[in-house]
């Protein structure tokens, strides 16, 4: 009997942890059901449908973006200087740029060797001092462009300096 009373014990004891574990299960899945709308609430309520732009006043507003971003610059891509003082240099801004430009020389460790102050659209610069002097010789290094206003149009080149 004593056997019998052992195995009903454990049996019970074992309906009772499977019911325990049923109602965790249950609980943790209302949980989660109760989630799901504060996720949803989580989206942003003043949103209006994508409204879709004929391709051509797409194309039109893309045209404008770009004519007014593009930026027309001539310069020469060999300066030679006689130490630090230019003695054949040229930068120009085209006439039909929207904005002043400004320019910055690099030297091959990427040192800015010279900063130069706005060029207004139709003026051309001819010469410069560096800030820095370079040994004798010829020289790779790099010229960046842009518009002299606060904007993404900059554009870097290469330029031969060539030392006297």
């Amino acid at each position: 009997m004593r056997v019998e009373k052992k195995k009903r014990s454990r049996s019970d004891f074992l309906v009772i942890c499977t019911l325990i574990l049923v109602l965790i299960m249950l609980l943790l899945f209302s949980c989660g059901l109760q989630q799901s709308p504060r996720v949803l609430a989580e989206y942003e309520q003043k949103v209006d449908e994508i409204t879709e732009i004929d391709y051509e006043e797409r194309q039109k507003a893309v045209d404008t973006l770009v004519e007014e971003g593009r930026m027309n610059v001539n310069y020469s891509a060999k300066a030679v200087f006689r130490g630090m003082t230019s003695e054949q240099f040229q930068i120009k801004n085209i006439q039909n740029n929207h904005d002043a430009i400004v320019f910055n020389l690099y030297d091959e460790k990427g040192d800015c060797i010279y900063a130069s102050k706005r060029i207004a659209p139709g003026y051309e610069m001819n010469a410069i001092q560096l800030t820095k002097e370079l040994s004798k010789g010829e020289h790779a290094c790099k010229i960046k462009i842009s518009y002299a206003q606060a904007g993404n149009v900059a554009s870097v080149f290469p330029i031969t300096i060539e030392v006297k």
